[in-house]
């Protein structure tokens, strides 16, 4: 992935033909959008009612976009949760979510579920999360990992929208290459880490290390197979 550009204002209600409407969504496939309700109608409660029910999925200008489901993505996730749920813990900085936290985006108004977070206690209104289900609140750290059906775009959108709202750090994990992508603001450089890197929590996660390698433990290749 390459840098990622300042998001430009749009009307997103408006589209010539529905190639238009795919590229505001980041041009997902057809069969990640959901039609029930009808696009452009979809509404907040909508999306909860699809997140409890264990159907992830975001909401974008009022249309609801299912997030792909990976059993490898879910994993590598799982073991980046272990090791950063376990330091944050023990050094009291803050708060580790999640694929299921609801996120509106205050760049765009858009629901956005990355799939881990960092939140910073000090960042934190009062010290604790929002008691709200959808709160206006952007990560201090944003984590993605990628999974087939994912696009380029799409990942450049969000990217885009969590720095936009307040993010201050992302990582973006590629489990086929077996990489991490280090974005800190748009259109800064890209670090790209491989399996012999380590990973640097950086002043988000002050203290917090993890050698890339680790978070593909007991996963095996995509490239091989297996």
């Amino acid at each position: 992935m390459t840098a990622i550009a300042a998001l430009a204002p749009s009307d997103p209600h408006r589209f010539r033909n529905a190639a238009e409407w795919l590229r505001s969504l980041g041009g997902v496939p057809l069969e990640r959008v959901i039609f029930d309700p009808w696009p452009g109608t979809a509404t907040e409660a909508d999306l909860l009612r699809l997140v409890e029910g264990d159907r992830l999925c975001e909401l974008i200008d009022g249309t609801l976009v299912k997030k792909p489901a990976g059993l490898i993505a879910s994993a590598v996730a799982m073991n980046l949760a272990a090791g950063l749920g376990y330091f944050v813990k023990r050094n009291n900085l803050g708060v580790v979510s999640g694929a299921d936290s609801t996120l509106r985006m205050a760049a765009t108004g858009r629901i956005r579920l990355p799939d881990l977070c960092f939140f910073a206690r000090a960042r934190l209104p009062n010290g604790v999360l929002p008691p709200v289900p959808v709160p206006t609140l952007a990560p201090d750290l944003a984590v993605e990992v990628l999974s087939e059906g994912n696009t380029t775009a799409e990942f450049d959108q969000k990217l885009r929208e969590y720095f936009q709202s307040g993010t201050r750090l992302a990582w973006v994990i590629d489990p086929v290459p077996r990489t991490v992508a280090v974005y800190h603001a748009p259109g800064e450089p890209v670090r790209v880490l491989n399996e012999n890197d380590v990973l640097d929590g950086e002043q988000v996660v002050p203290g917090f290390t993890m050698p890339v390698g680790d978070l593909f433990s007991n996963i095996p290749s995509a490239r091989s197979g297996g």
